[in-house]
């Protein structure tokens, strides 16, 4: 009888943790490399999952079934950290009003339409005390689904120790060349961290990946009134990522509950710096206290203390289109990453990913576009 397929995952965020449980199931003997879920991107991330807005096209459909997968998730593994909730997409008073009645037309016109619910800026304080104060011209409310960092973290814990899956800690790029050199099944789903490695073995980067810094603030004890996350209507961070160049720095006003308690502010996102070097920290923190400023000013006063700064280097895809499948010129090397919106492309794309690795059957994932590029 032949062992069972061996495979090796580097990254134990969202992408490799979840790769790691459905490569576990179809018999594969998974090794995963990587350090604490909240030493990651996705440990400080909002944890949305905007499973309505997809296009209307196969990946779009796709997308629409990340509440779906996510329920099968939990029924198999346990509690991962799934909360029903709020999206507010907010405005400012000056908003150019054209600006907001367009992207209130696309929402309106999404294929999977969801319930649209606008609110005054007084029905909004009046239902979320924080804002009172705010720069606020309205929101749009949507429905979600939000994932706990923290929750995740435990219950992919107990789902990889039920499933097998073998823990190590992060490798360097010269452990990771002699593995492939001996004919391991390589993974990389570590995010940023991707092109460092890539960089370091001295093999091609994708053309389309790339990275920012991004930072949110943390501010303990305050605590939104619903299970909600908060963010701009007219965010910036998306236009950005698809531009050839732009902004260096862009600062999106958003409020989500932290990790273990609190609330997170704001998000920056850092271009054109190096991925050894952080933007500073007091200009990062000056960015965010700007966000507090304008979206929640009673705290600036409040007995919460100032914020308390988190640092990520975060993935993207300059064509926002998620990167799957085998880099070209190494076919034992394989990427899973440049997500966006990644709590709902994620676990939809995670039985694809798993199924096209162990049968080296790629024409699903390239007919939805997403092969290595």
């Amino acid at each position: 009888m032949a062992p069972p397929p061996r495979m090796l995952l580097l990254g134990a965020g969202l992408s490799g943790g979840l790769l790691a449980l459905a490569l576990a199931e179809l018999g594969v003997e998974v090794e995963l490399a990587g350090g604490s879920l909240a030493d990651s991107a996705t440990g400080w991330s909002y944890g949305g999952v905007p499973w309505w807005a997809g296009a209307a096209n196969p990946l779009g459909e796709l997308l629409a079934t990340a509440p779906r997968r996510w329920d099968q998730l939990q029924q198999r593994h346990g509690e991962l950290g799934l909360r029903p909730a709020q999206l507010w997409l907010h405005w400012p008073e000056q908003a150019p009003p054209q600006a907001v009645a367009k992207v209130q037309q696309a929402l309106a016109g999404l294929p999977q339409q969801p319930e649209l619910t606008a609110l005054s800026a007084h029905e909004a304080i009046e239902q979320e005390p924080l804002l009172a104060g705010a720069d606020l011209g309205g929101v749009m409310q949507l429905p979600y689904w939000r994932v706990d960092p923290l929750a995740f973290q435990q219950g992919l814990e107990r789902a990889w120790a039920a499933a097998g899956v073998q823990r190590c800690a992060p490798l360097p790029a010269d452990e990771l060349r002699q593995r492939l050199e001996q004919g391991e099944s390589v993974v990389l789903c570590s995010g940023a961290a991707t092109l460092a490695l890539l960089k370091a073995m001295g093999l091609q980067t994708p053309s389309a990946l790339d990275f920012s810094w991004a930072g949110v603030g943390q501010c303990d004890g305050a605590q939104l009134a619903a299970e909600r996350i908060v963010m701009p209507l007219l965010g910036q961070r998306s236009g950005r990522e698809a531009a050839v160049s732009g902004a260096a720095v862009i600062c999106d006003p958003g409020l989500a509950p932290a990790p273990g308690g609190g609330l997170l502010v704001g998000q920056t996102s850092w271009f054109d710096r190096p991925i050894d070097d952080p933007p500073p920290v007091d200009e990062d923190l000056e960015q965010l206290s700007g966000v507090q400023s304008r979206l929640v000013p009673s705290l600036i006063e409040s007995s919460h203390g100032p914020l308390r700064l988190q640092q990520q280097p975060v993935a993207y895809s300059r064509d926002q289109q998620p990167l799957l499948g085998p880099l070209p010129g190494c076919p034992n090397l394989s990427l899973f990453t440049g997500f966006g919106g990644p709590f709902a492309l994620v676990p939809a794309l995670t039985p694809l990913m798993a199924q096209a690795l162990v049968t080296n059957d790629w024409s699903q994932i390239k007919g939805l576009g997403l092969l290595c590029r």
